[in-house]
């Protein structure tokens, strides 16, 4: 799927659109509800899904299933633009809405399955973690309470709503309570746990589940080897940052890295080396975790070991504790375990 200035964009192209479809059909024109949860991995279409989706409500001749994709409405919806359209994603202390907004929309533009990872590179460097805001919040509410057309919609997109602060997601329950006439909100996330029952309770659920191989093999237009799908667990975002020149030669790092622990190579100081200089040696490990679950010569207990151990580094490199020294043990300690003659069987009698 290639990018241009601007998507012209049509069902074609978003990843579960017979499924989105048929949910939305019934909707369509007047059950829409006043605030949508989708709920999936990232890298399986939300975002796509939710361009598609106020394009119909946005288009000049809509509400209706199939934009007509000529209008100006239509037109600035595709270069994410429309001034009926809010988006509101996760920011650090300090970055201004305003400034974040336009850099969001050439981002999503170019790179449709953009991750909150990358979305995070792309920010200023000052303190704090990603979150939408009690401020980001009340400037929503101050622009939803101006008067539009009477029969025009609005759209607000909540893009990784998990990262709602308590204080923004509590601020938001009235607003969608009794929301603005012709108003949907949308919340994008990659899971609910974070967001309030609350909050959760007032919106219509959708899930998004992983995409088949037949999908990701289709949007990349080639076949995919066995190992390449098990890393991408059904993402196509995930694919398309393991298939990039950033990500290749951490992967290959990474695999040198589990045959010397299965002692299938020999040294594995040239292969720790590489990895330390990876710039997000968490989530390489993260799909080293996935390596070792799909290995077929570990038995379970095996794979419990040494899925357990790699998730762990993740988590201790994330607080940044010394990575060389976690690879180290790591080695040593699988090493050990994995040649250990009561763990080829299954699980150890207790």
């Amino acid at each position: 799927m290639e990018v241009g200035d601007i998507w012209l964009m049509d069902w074609e192209q978003v990843p579960h659109a017979d499924m989105i479809r048929s949910y939305w059909r019934i909707c369509l024109p007047d059950r829409i509800p006043q605030a949508l949860l989708w709920v999936g991995p990232e890298g399986v279409g939300k975002s796509l899904a939710a361009w598609m989706l106020t394009k119909t409500l946005l288009c000049l001749k809509g509400p209706h299933i199939d934009p007509c994709g000529e209008c100006q409405d239509c037109r600035l919806i595709e270069k994410l633009e429309h001034p009926h359209l809010w988006i509101l994603p996760p920011l650090r202390e300090k970055v201004m809405l305003e400034e974040a907004v336009p850099l969001f929309r050439q981002q999503l533009q170019a790179n449709p399955y953009l991750s909150l990872a990358e979305w995070e590179l792309l920010l200023p460097e000052t303190k704090g973690s990603l979150i939408i805001g009690v401020e980001a919040v009340r400037r929503l509410q101050e622009g939803l309470s101006l008067a539009v057309g009477k029969k025009q919609w609005r759209v607000v997109w909540f893009w990784h709503a998990e990262t709602l602060t308590r204080q923004a997601a509590n601020a938001l329950l009235k607003l969608i309570e009794e929301p603005p006439q012709h108003t949907l909100f949308l919340f994008l996330a990659s899971r609910t746990e974070p967001l309030p029952l609350t909050l959760r309770s007032r919106c219509q659920i959708w899930r998004f589940p992983p995409l088949s191989r037949e999908e990701l093999e289709a949007l990349e237009g080639q076949p995919l080897s066995s190992a390449l799908l098990a890393l991408a667990q059904g993402s196509y975002g995930r694919l398309r940052r393991l298939r990039t020149s950033t990500f290749e030669p951490y992967i290959r790092a990474l695999q040198m890295w589990l045959r010397s622990l299965l002692q299938e190579e020999g040294d594995p100081a040239p292969a720790i080396e590489k990895l330390l200089q990876a710039p997000q040696l968490s989530e390489i490990l993260t799909l080293g975790a996935i390596l070792i679950r799909e290995h077929p010569k570990l038995s379970p207990t095996q794979k419990l070991i040494g899925m357990d151990t790699l998730l762990r580094m993740a988590d201790e490199i994330e607080a940044h504790l010394q990575p060389a020294l976690l690879l180290w043990e790591a080695t040593l300690l699988l090493r050990a375990k994995w040649a250990d003659p009561k763990l080829e069987g299954g699980w150890i009698a207790a």
